[in-house]
């Protein structure tokens, strides 16, 4: 039996209930769920061959329905490792509880400024070259037109000079 595209539509809106529990129960959650049905529904078009019976048309929905579901759950097991990577597992909400911890980054922000102030004007230049601008040693010099070696020894008196005032805390 050869079946038409509406036929394939009609299958999968009588097949859409029991498609959509199988996929509730691996996402759970409806709007998702509801989504990967709209997804599913789209892909229909991309059934080639036609198949030849109902069974083969089910299967080939549940199929595509298990595959949308295993995309989705990989691709928001990615973002939670990504968002654990880049923000550690404390959220804002966390930061906002911790007043303590703004006033001390507040502090050390103010301390590394002053710390920067203080350094020669060349010197933190380097700095802000390396750091900032994420310049190697050897453009640096070639930048400014001195040595590799002198820009290291800039470098390492800036940070040292950062990191003792940063120690220092009267």
């Amino acid at each position: 039996m050869t079946f038409t595209e509406d036929d394939i539509y009609l299958i999968f809106l009588n097949t859409r209930p029991q498609i959509q529990k199988f996929v509730n129960r691996r996402i759970r959650c409806q709007d998702t769920t509801a989504d990967l049905l709209q997804d599913l529904y789209l892909r229909l078009s991309l059934l080639t061959p036609t198949p030849r019976s109902e069974t083969e048309i089910r299967a080939w929905l549940f199929t595509v329905a298990s595959n949308l579901s295993i995309d989705y759950l990989r691709s928001q097991k990615r973002h939670s490792e990504l968002l654990v990577q880049y923000a550690g597992n404390q959220t804002e909400a966390d930061h906002r509880e911790e007043p303590e911890r703004v006033t001390q980054a507040q502090d050390q922000l103010w301390q590394i400024q002053a710390a920067l102030a203080e350094l020669p004007e060349a010197c933190a230049d380097m700095l802000y070259l390396s750091r900032i601008e994420g310049l190697s040693h050897a453009e640096i010099a070639a930048q400014l037109g001195i040595s590799t070696s002198w820009v290291e020894k800039q470098l390492a008196r800036a940070l040292n000079h950062c990191r003792q005032s940063l120690d220092y805390q009267p």
